[in-house]
């Protein structure tokens, strides 16, 4: 969501849910007519529908459901399981239908994440690398099916090891005659399927997975795909994710992050690091840098809340990619500065809603999403 309309379609949402919040947010209690309130405690339902208005997609809207719960039998402050489904459709017949589902069982002793979406939706090419210009941009429009699934075992206290799989089929549509995506010269501008499984190691001292405010989150994955897992493309990628925690006041929170996603092979050109977007380097069109290498670091102040279920939050990021990491300058480095509002759905599990304004280097965005950026 772009431009005005985004500011528009935020203050909307805000007002929807402040007005008629205890409409969208439900406490689900055990059998009988009686409430528990250990067993309110333990599960709940939110909904949260939205409008707005881009020139790509002209009137759309759509809407969001979020269950969390806690397997049966487990400790009340025990980490919270959740499925959100979700459903955007537009006027130009467009539509982003997509599934995600973070599981704990035994007590946290095992996890799981599961992503699954059709989406048919436009989007932008800048070319690859970091200098590119905004005069390259040409629109297209990708059409695709995307799994993702992860399954990890706590192996001793905050340590989790487990395995990992993608399936990405795509096909590209409504491409610029004279674009760069036309000639069929980009790896990835033509349909294919990229499968890859791999592994990962993890640590999370988090005190909490919505919202935290202290502990750590670091991840490590490689994910390999080839032919033999049914690939057209041959490629690894290497993340490395850590995320840092600290308390200052009884609401107020320093996070940072550091993050590098490494790329070796010949990957599409959907699948390059992509720079921007509404987690990392907040103000840059998602895309609109993209290369085999990406190093972004970032850092946010968060004070939630500040008045009644409202917080607010400010944040800053340093980042860029390069094909090579040698070919890395600080000089050429990108920034990225904001401020947001956080408005709390559910005080008792630390959801929040999320709205951002971030810019940086001629350019800026709105963003509208659920929990925070990391």
């Amino acid at each position: 969501m772009k431009g005005n309309t985004q500011f528009i379609a935020a203050v909307l949402t805000l007002l929807l849910l402040t007005l008629i919040n205890p409409a969208y947010s439900l406490s689900i209690t055990g059998e009988g007519n009686e409430p528990d309130t250990v067993e309110q405690r333990r599960s709940g339902i939110f909904f949260l529908p939205f409008i707005f208005y881009t020139p790509e997609t002209k009137l759309a809207g759509g809407g969001l459901v979020n269950y969390y719960f806690r397997e049966s039998g487990s400790k009340t402050e025990s980490r919270p399981s959740s499925i959100m489904p979700s459903l955007i459709y537009t006027q130009n017949k467009q539509i982003m239908a997509e599934l995600s589902t973070y599981l704990y069982w035994k007590d946290e002793a095992y996890y799981s994440e599961g992503y699954l979406a059709y989406i048919k939706f436009p989007d932008k090419f800048y070319g690859i690398g970091n200098n590119t210009s905004e005069d390259d941009e040409e629109d297209y429009t990708p059409q695709f099916v995307r799994l993702k699934v992860s399954f990890q075992k706590k192996v001793r206290s905050g340590l989790y090891l487990g395995f990992r799989y993608e399936f990405d089929r795509s096909k590209l549509t409504e491409l610029e005659a004279d674009g760069l995506l036309a000639k069929g010269d980009i790896l990835g501008s033509e349909r294919g399927i990229a499968s890859g499984a791999g592994i990962l190691a993890g640590w999370d001292s988090r005190d909490q997975v919505y919202s935290p405010s202290s502990g750590a989150y670091h991840q490590l994955s490689a994910t390999f795909f080839r032919g033999t897992l049914g690939s057209d493309y041959d490629f690894n990628r290497f993340i490395l994710d850590l995320r840092q925690y600290f308390p200052v006041f009884s609401s107020h929170v320093i996070a940072f992050q550091s993050y590098i996603n490494t790329i070796t092979g010949d990957p599409p050109f959907q699948m390059l690091s992509l720079f921007g977007g509404s987690h990392r380097m907040r103000g840059y069109y998602e895309g609109r840098y993209r290369d085999r290498n990406m190093l972004v670091f970032q850092a946010e102040y968060r004070i939630v809340p500040v008045w009644w279920r409202f917080g607010l939050a400010g944040f800053a990021g340093f980042g860029d990619v390069a094909d090579e990491f040698s070919d890395f300058r600080l000089s050429s480095f990108k920034y990225s500065l904001g401020a947001g509002i956080r408005y709390r759905i559910s005080p008792e599990e630390r959801i929040n809603l999320r709205l951002d304004f971030g810019f940086g280097q001629g350019t800026s965005g709105f963003y509208i999403t659920f929990n925070e950026a990391f």
